[in-house]
């Protein structure tokens, strides 16, 4: 028996964005994966390999136990202190970092994409482009990709703020490319991952983004752009039919490799 520990996701409201789940870490890694394995999800007790999704500290995990970090890196000096326990990398950059970094096991599990049904877009006859996700500056980004848009008939559609699952599964069966802006300060950044590429290749979705250390893994599976020229021009060879479903079907194929029946087989794996 697998038990997860995690602090459950919750709803947040932010004037710009709308109401937005944070924590969704919880719910993926979490509160979805325990209910396919038929694992536990916060039990009121240990029971069997027990999995703890950025604890806010570490001195009462015993020896044996994983750690999944996700984005809480300041548990990574802490694990310097307690060896014995094994720690979950979520995407490769983040696994070499920590093999580099400290001594403990360290075992790579990805996200699983959103896509469980496996469902597959058809292009529309005009194309549409999208973003999604909320962060200080996304509002005002969204509407200057909207207009660089224009320009080429490509029409562009974003979503700030979703609150489940199916707010997504409904975004992405809308658009034909996503766009996933990245700025520099995350080029180099070895602790994000690809989950949003990959989100969008489940759905046969190509998407045009800045190539980041965080993207290792699927590096051949996106469009690389630099910046917003390059993302018009890239956005308009998506017009052509055949180009446009040749990347579909790559992206489709890989993102395969994420579902969640297959990511399910790793934490059975673990021991």
């Amino acid at each position: 028996m697998i038990s997860f520990f995690a602090k459950s996701a919750f709803l947040r409201e932010d004037k710009t964005t709308g109401v937005f789940v944070t924590r969704v870490s919880s719910r993926i890694r979490g509160e979805e994966i325990s209910e396919y394995l038929g694992a536990k999800y916060n039990p009121e007790e240990r029971d069997g390999l027990c999995i703890y999704l950025k604890p806010r500290g570490l001195d009462n995990l015993k020896d044996g136990d994983y750690v999944d970090i996700l984005d809480e890196i300041s548990l990574i000096p802490k694990l310097k202190e307690h060896p014995g326990l094994k720690v979950i990398a979520m995407s490769q950059a983040q696994y070499e970092y920590l093999k580099e970094n400290l001594k403990n096991e360290i075992f790579l599990i990805h996200h699983h994409h959103i896509n469980f049904e496996r469902f597959k877009r058809t292009r529309n006859k005009n194309l549409v482009g999208g973003a999604i996700g909320h962060s200080k500056y996304a509002h005002d980004l969204y509407e200057t990709i909207k207009d660089a848009l224009s320009g080429s008939e490509i029409d562009f559609v974003s979503i700030l703020a979703y609150q489940t699952r199916q707010d997504m599964l409904d975004f992405f069966k809308k658009i034909d490319f996503l766009v996933a802006w990245n700025i520099d300060e995350y080029k180099d950044y070895p602790h994000s991952h690809p989950t949003k590429i990959i989100n969008a290749a489940s759905f046969g979705i190509p998407t045009l983004t800045q190539p980041i250390t965080g993207y290792k893994e699927f590096e051949e599976f996106y469009i690389p752009i630099k910046n917003m020229d390059s993302l018009v021009e890239e956005a308009e060879k998506l017009k052509d039919v055949n180009y446009y479903n040749q990347w579909s079907e790559r992206v489709f194929n890989e993102a395969e490799k994420y579902h969640i029946s297959k990511i399910a087989e790793l934490y059975k794996q673990l021991k």
